[in-house]
């Protein structure tokens, strides 16, 4: 080995040490394309001093150059032969592949790719993945995403290490660096007629961009990728204040994630951006199709003046804006929401006086136990006209004058169009204006119980009675409502 390559060795494994991206005995799998790149990577690798990793050589066939592509399979099966090395390979078509999925054929062989990759890693139980990716790979794509437009988080560029435990050892090292490497080594490499294609925007990037500005910086490839580094830096502290204001402002339950608007509006606008990424992140698994204009969405839901607004985003995600709080989650997530109908939320018993009652409906007979929609309970007792505290009653109870409101009573939940006419007026009100007086969620209005004397709405449970069933000092058939919800 040369003195240049001795070099360009001794900086790899510099970076192996300083980023931790494995250990020396660690089993990597080194994916290989039979590109310069990839030829350096395994090469580097599997001579790295002061390491001696267990290395397995995988390689995708796209199937898009026909013979082309299987001479580069052949090539990729040589080179780990070369090095006495297990071989992994998949074929697959990728443009058929795109074609199913809706996707362009960059991203079909992508994820072609990832999952075979993470196929091989759970079968030979691998420390890492190991990609080719170099200095001017990070250029580009700092490029390309300016240019697509990208916060913080997409201008950091590719990392050394990702979530998914795919390294890049090569990230500071130039493609100019790896040719002079491998002509040192005396060793060939496949060239891969697309990448010189101009219908790919990174193509363009590399053959027309960067050599127009090396003309205003010579060193143009360099400073993007230490810019990318310290963006990426700087991201990963945003991404640790943005956990806090998570935790600060909002919770999981079984729908997703509830956030106080009022918290959110507290923080930072950039801060306030990184949460939303966050949520998105944790109900989707990733962040795929979603875009900046995504998040200003969602501020603006959450700075709208509406009480109450449903916004739809990529991936089955929702956003609810109720009042004071922003919930966001996923299609499959069980919900009061989906519930378009009035049947109850929770199966009930068999009730009493209720045979052959409609299931939306329950009717009351007398004084008992009643459950009733969306899994409640309302109790009717008699009461003593002389002992009845009317100043005092919780929100819960209510007492009626069945001279007023005879019995049989009949409990359902909220329709469009209800109307009562509150204690103390005389002309009716829609008791949609009362849950919005009383900033009672979309989600809940349907699982408030209405009770009914006749046709006469009487009681919105646990909000207001009806003045026309309201109780007088001349009243002497009274009884007590309490509602509850059961379990």
């Amino acid at each position: 080995m040369t003195r240049t390559s001795l070099e360009l060795s001794k900086r790899i494994a510099r970076t192996i040490r300083e980023q931790r991206l494995f250990e020396p005995e660690d089993t990597l799998i080194v994916a290989i394309s039979g590109g310069a790149d990839s030829t350096a990577l395994l090469d580097l690798l599997a001579t790295l001093p002061g390491f001696a990793p267990r290395l397995v050589a995988a390689h995708v066939n796209h199937c898009l150059r026909g013979e082309d592509s299987n001479a580069d399979e052949q090539f990729a099966r040589e080179l780990a032969t070369r090095h006495d090395l297990p071989f992994e390979s998949m074929r697959i078509d990728v443009k058929e592949l795109a074609a199913q999925r809706g996707l362009n054929l960059e991203d079909a062989g992508r994820r072609a790719r990832i999952a075979f990759f993470e196929e091989l890693r759970e079968k030979w139980r691998a420390t890492a993945v190991a990609l080719a990716h170099h200095a001017d790979d990070q250029a580009e794509t700092v490029l390309m995403r300016l240019m697509r437009g990208s916060g913080p988080s997409g201008l950091s560029g590719m990392q050394y290490r990702n979530d998914r435990g795919f390294i890049r050892p090569m990230l500071d090292i130039t493609r100019a660096e790896i040719e002079n490497y491998l002509k040192e080594r005396g060793l060939t490499w496949r060239e891969d007629a697309s990448n010189s294609d101009g219908d790919f925007l990174r193509n363009r990037i590399r053959h027309e961009l960067l050599p127009l500005l090396e003309g205003y910086n010579p060193a143009i490839r360099q400073r993007l990728g230490i810019t990318a580094a310290l963006l990426a830096d700087e991201d990963v502290l945003l991404d640790q204040l943005a956990e806090k204001a998570v935790m600060r402002a909002c919770s999981a339950n079984d729908q997703g994630l509830a956030c106080d608007i009022s918290l959110l509006a507290a923080e930072p606008a950039a801060l306030r951006r990184r949460v939303f990424r966050l949520a998105l992140e944790r109900l989707a698994g990733n962040l795929d199709h979603f875009t900046s204009r995504h998040i200003k969405s969602l501020e603006l839901l959450s700075d709208s003046s509406r009480p109450n607004a449903t916004l739809n985003l990529p991936q089955g995600i929702t956003a609810i804006r109720e009042y004071g709080t922003l919930l966001l989650k996923r299609a499959s997530a069980s919900s009061p929401c989906a519930n378009s109908s009035n049947k109850p939320l929770h199966p009930s018993p068999p009730l009493q006086g209720a045979a052959g009652a409609d299931p939306e409906m329950r009717i009351i007979t007398g004084p008992g136990v009643y459950e009733i929609p969306n899994g409640g309970r309302l109790t009717i007792s008699t009461v003593q006209a002389a002992l009845a505290d009317l100043s005092h009653l919780p929100a819960d109870t209510a007492v009626f004058d069945l001279d007023q409101a005879p019995f049989p009573w009949h409990v359902r939940t909220f329709q469009p169009g209800d109307r009562i006419v509150p204690f103390g007026m005389s002309d009716s009100k829609k008791v949609k204006e009362i849950f919005i007086e009383a900033k009672i969620p979309l989600a809940r209005r349907r699982q408030i119980p209405l009770v009914f004397s006749n046709d006469t709405l009487i009681w919105v449970c646990g909000l207001r009675t009806s003045h026309l069933s309201r109780v007088s000092s001349l009243s002497s058939n009274l009884v007590s409502a309490v509602f509850s919800q059961s379990g």
